[in-house]
């Protein structure tokens, strides 16, 4: 990582560390960032974003996208992926990605049901592993999927699919945690990497729960409020989870982010896939050398 790059988001961490009334701008050699305090609702596509206690920073979009295109390795049209980024949202979440809702249609959740969903859920996860084993081969990096710290859900009460998985990144153990915010249109997907590798599944379920309660569809948008007549999305939450993982299934393979899990990926697309890993790591490395 570049020296400077590292020095400026260390030194924005830190500069929150002291309850700065105002947000904090670094000018650099190499890039400016100029954290928000995250103190009002944000805006999404087709909802707002709550804060869910003191202490959050986010960037605005020029910025984020910068800090994905330097650090990261993103081509630069692949910004518009993100909805939201947000540092620190809980004393628990390192960062957390709102990404831009997929507008396939309302899904189903009736699938969820079947009998068979265990073996679907099955399928899934075996093509996901070879998904990671693949591009762990194309990236020249040592990553593994060493399983489910929370199995694949579905809360009907609060329209969401939810999971955390272990991933293995050279030794360095990482909890990714997805939600799906299911509304009238689609979905809204969101990425966590929360502050302890080593929590518990209770810890995830606190952490899901914040976060898809501070989001907030806009009105008439609503999962809910679905009407007849309006555009039903091919593929139900099974379907949803496949895309989560990056892996075909089904009628979801039409779905926005399927076919950045082929082989033949660009440069960094797998990534995509992924919360920002290595944020937590540059923020660890900020307390170490605080």
């Amino acid at each position: 990582m570049n020296k400077s790059i590292r020095e400026n988001l260390i030194f924005i961490v830190v500069a929150h560390a002291c309850f700065l009334a105002q947000p904090a701008i670094v000018h650099a050699e190499d890039a400016d960032y100029h954290p928000q305090n995250f103190t009002q609702p944000l805006s999404a596509a087709r909802g707002t974003i709550t804060p869910a206690g003191g202490g959050a920073i986010y960037l605005k979009p020029e910025d984020r996208c910068n800090l994905v295109v330097k650090e990261f390795g993103w081509d630069r049209d692949q910004c518009s992926t993100i909805d939201q980024l947000i540092f620190g949202f809980t004393p628990e979440i390192d960062n957390l990605t709102v990404e831009k809702p997929v507008s396939d249609g309302y899904v189903s959740l009736a699938d969820w049901d079947n009998a068979d969903r265990s073996e679907e859920i099955g399928s899934i996860e075996e093509s996901f592993r070879d998904s990671v084993k693949a591009q762990s081969q194309r990236l020249g990096q040592d990553i593994r999927f060493d399983g489910w710290l929370v199995y694949p859900r579905v809360d009907k009460g609060k329209n969401i699919l939810y999971y955390a998985n272990i991933l293995n990144w050279a030794g360095d153990r990482t909890i990714n945690i997805s939600v799906s915010v299911f509304d009238r249109q689609g979905y809204v997907p969101m990425k966590i990497v929360p502050v302890n590798g080593n929590m518990t599944s209770d810890a995830v379920q606190k952490i899901v729960e914040a976060s898809a309660a501070a989001y907030k569809p806009e009105a008439g948008s609503s999962y809910f409020e679905f009407s007849n007549g309006d555009k039903v999305a091919g593929y139900g939450a099974l379907g949803v989870l496949a895309t989560m993982l990056g892996v075909k299934y089904g009628g979801a393979a039409s779905a926005g982010l399927i076919a950045l899990a082929l082989v033949v990926l660009k440069k960094g697309a797998f990534l995509l896939l992924l919360p920002l890993v290595w944020l937590r790591r540059l923020f660890n490395r900020k307390k170490a050398d605080s």
